[in-house]
């Protein structure tokens, strides 16, 4: 096992422990607003481009890469925010266990995209790793796969998520 899959299993791990304490639901809402993060992130990073050179007059070399984590950051916010309203109303339920071990699963699949996308965004900025952190990597290469194959397959419903990792 390599440095960097050490890491990963780490990463990994305490979103499968977040994930078992926040539960399902709420994890399929962080999961649901990371996946429309992305697609709104680059959907809208034109317009989010404009509006910061016109407010702020912004470096156009970080331009692209600063609109994108700002919407980004909203949309996981207000998706967030509507998930935390709705899990209040349904917690009454019986159903606390199940939610809570599904939500362990979901943490560690959820935690692996962030990671991917962390990966990505490093590497579209010329961020590499040290090679003998890479050599042996059995999680790596999955892992920085993860949103680009998320992307793949949403593309098949949704046309312009085949795109995305191609525009960087």
């Amino acid at each position: 096992m390599s440095k960097i899959d050490i890491v990963i299993a780490l990463i990994l791990a305490i979103g499968g422990y977040l994930g078992y304490k926040r539960g399902f639901l709420m994890e399929l809402f962080f999961l649901l607003a990371l996946i429309l993060g992305v697609f709104l992130g680059f959907k809208l990073m034109g317009e989010g481009m404009k509006l910061l050179h016109e407010q702020f007059n912004a470096d156009q070399t970080f331009l692209p890469y600063l609109a994108f984590i700002i919407i980004f950051i909203l949309v996981i916010l207000l998706v967030i925010f509507l998930g935390h309203r709705i899990k209040n109303s349904i917690d009454q339920t019986f159903l606390g266990k199940v939610d809570a071990i599904a939500g362990g699963v979901l943490g560690v699949i959820k935690y692996s995209f962030c990671l991917s996308i962390i990966i990505w965004l490093a590497q579209s900025l010329k961020i590499e790793l040290p090679q003998n952190w890479l050599e042996g990597s059995r999680l790596y290469p999955f892992t920085a796969k993860v949103a680009e194959r998320t992307s793949s397959f949403l593309g098949q419903f949704i046309p312009f998520f085949k795109e995305i990792f191609r525009q960087f």
